[in-house]
């Protein structure tokens, strides 16, 4: 089986949970024995490689423009795929996905992977948001088998379009903790002195709540943003200027490595306020870290964490406001709910049993 893998903006990437999820899932189904041929573009790639992890990279032109970029880079890359005789396409997330009809056509085997309802984000305006729609439905029409990361989604497909899906939460690896050193040098941190949030900085994220919250409660520890725009450069601005009055409010831009590792072992806590989710991977990796996370109360969010963590209404600053103050009051509570996140993503998020359920979705078809 040759199988096209597309809807990748770069690999290797930390650029969005999606490429990490790619990265495990793909090379799992590699060293299965099947076929992997990522298209990716060049300017997401971390490095240039023409294998990686058992996988071949091909990169594909693309028009960069947040309306133009997925759809056009899908179109160029359906047709290199097919030139390079995959027998079998996988398509990530619905932009991409609106030329699954192409390959179709021609009669190959089509997988699609939803990582969430994007035309509900806050970054897409309402032509954006039809056009990702016509991306589902596209894979409700065409795919011969449908990946979701949650029961959410699936319940959405099998009541709007009657299919039923294949559920497969992401996978996440429960890592050591490590000492802050980097963390030190870069931007004066130390351990449990600092609220995180890692993640894009993209208006469905609600940035602005975590700040406003953060800027009304009183503490010592300070506020650590990681992660950059996509498309977004407007939004982030507005942040930092929100943020701009407050020195114990940092900015790091996009960390990858020893220093996000160190970022997220050393916090005190972890929040995600986003009002959209697939399924957060940053969220899994603070929990895989034993961190007690803070998460709006969306049924994504809440699917995750489940009884392991707190949880506040979905863009209420106030609510936030009380449920930092909580952990700051009940230190007690930290390594209690720290070690339940680890439990769980054991339990429920082990890339073991994503690779394995989705190798048997490609056996399948």
């Amino acid at each position: 089986m040759k199988v096209g893998v597309i809807g990748v903006k770069g690999m290797p990437s930390r650029i969005s949970g999606l490429e990490v999820h790619v990265e495990h899932v793909a090379q799992g189904l590699a060293e299965s024995g099947m076929d992997i041929v990522v298209f990716c573009r060049k300017r997401y790639c971390s490095q240039i490689l023409k294998k990686y992890k058992k996988m071949q990279i091909v990169y594909i032109p693309s028009i960069n423009t947040k309306h133009l970029d997925a759809i056009s880079y899908s179109f160029f890359a359906v047709i290199a795929a097919l030139f390079k005789g995959c027998d079998t396409f996988w398509f990530h997330a619905l932009g991409p996905s609106i030329m699954a009809w192409l390959p179709k056509i021609f009669r190959k085997k089509i997988v699609c992977t939803v990582h969430g309802l994007d035309w509900k984000r806050d970054k897409f305006g309402k032509l954006a948001s039809k056009i990702l729609k016509i991306g589902e439905w596209s894979i409700a029409k065409c795919a011969d088998e449908i990946i979701v990361l949650n029961h959410i989604d699936a319940a959405y497909f099998y009541q709007t379009y009657r299919r039923i899906c294949r559920v497969i939460p992401n996978g996440v690896i429960i890592q050591n903790r490590r000492k802050a050193d980097e963390i030190i040098r870069k931007y004066g941190i130390k351990e449990n002195s600092f609220f995180l949030f890692a993640s894009r900085i993209v208006p469905e994220k609600k940035v602005e709540c975590l700040i406003k919250a953060y800027m009304s409660i009183r503490t010592d520890k300070k506020l650590i943003i990681v992660g950059k725009g996509v498309h977004t450069d407007t939004y982030e601005d507005e942040m930092k200027k929100l943020a701009s009055d407050n020195p114990n409010i940092l900015f790091t831009g996009f960390l990858s490595g020893n220093c996000l590792k160190e970022l997220y072992s050393n916090a005190y806590a972890y929040i995600l306020p986003s009002t959209v989710e697939g399924q957060s991977l940053g969220l899994l990796e603070a929990m895989s870290y034993g961190k007690v996370c803070i998460v709006s109360n969306i049924d994504e969010n809440v699917c995750v964490i489940k009884q392991s963590g707190l949880i506040f209404k979905n863009g209420d600053e106030i609510d936030l406001a009380k449920q930092l103050e909580y952990v700051l009051e009940h230190e007690e509570k930290i390594d209690e709910l720290g070690e339940s996140a680890i439990e769980l993503c054991l339990k429920e998020h082990r890339w073991e049993d994503a690779i394995r359920k989705t190798v048997e979705v490609f056996e399948m078809i």
